[in-house]
């Protein structure tokens, strides 16, 4: 019995030890303005619209992080109908403009990058090295395209009959989704977009 104790006490000690590491990091997390609970519609923070939340647990603890809103078909279809609406005016947007928005979200990224690194060490209990590693990885593919955005060139290829010429021209084509794997949450989603 007192061996069953001493190891009940050793994992309480433990998860208690990891909650108050864990608060800590949320309210680095928060002072820096990175944790949302909400959805983003038509670019305002929303609650579901039947209030249904889903909770966030750190995989170590147990313990619940956050409440999150759970969107569903209603919620997804009014981003998308916003998402298109707003799509207009990104395409309209020159080759620098784009650039320039990729670059200063490949900024906000290594400018908050440790707290980046703990949202995810907690969410989903990966190192906070790799999670570190996934922050430097991720803003890489906003980098390159913040730079790739200015040389989007339109290309001239050979026909197959001498009368015609073929063009490419590069443009914005609409809305996508993109789902991303709960273990590469911000490197995947920065290489889809």
């Amino acid at each position: 019995m007192a061996a069953s104790v001493s190891a009940s006490s050793r994992v309480a000690s433990r998860r208690h030890m990891g909650s108050v590491d864990a608060g800590a990091a949320m309210e680095k997390i928060r002072a820096a303005g990175l944790l949302r609970t909400r959805g983003l519609i038509g670019g305002k923070w929303v609650d579901a619209y039947d209030g249904k939340t889903i909770e966030v647990q750190n995989p170590a603890t147990g313990e619940v992080l956050a409440n999150v809103a759970c969107m569903g078909n209603r919620e997804t279809a009014d981003a998308i109908t916003s998402a298109n609406t707003t799509f207009y005016t990104w395409s309209k947007l020159t080759a620098s403009e784009r650039s320039k928005a990729l670059r200063k979200w490949h900024d906000l990224l290594m400018s908050h990058k440790e707290e980046l690194a703990l949202l995810m060490t907690l969410e989903q209990g990966k190192p906070m090295k790799e999670a570190l590693g996934e922050v430097n990885y991720g803003a890489s593919f906003i980098e390159f395209f913040a730079e790739e955005a200015k040389r989007v060139y339109g290309d001239i290829i050979p026909p197959t009959l001498a009368d015609r010429r073929l063009l490419v021209l590069k443009q914005p084509i609409g809305v996508v989704g993109a789902i991303t794997p709960w273990n590469f949450p911000l490197a995947m989603i920065t290489r889809k977009v």
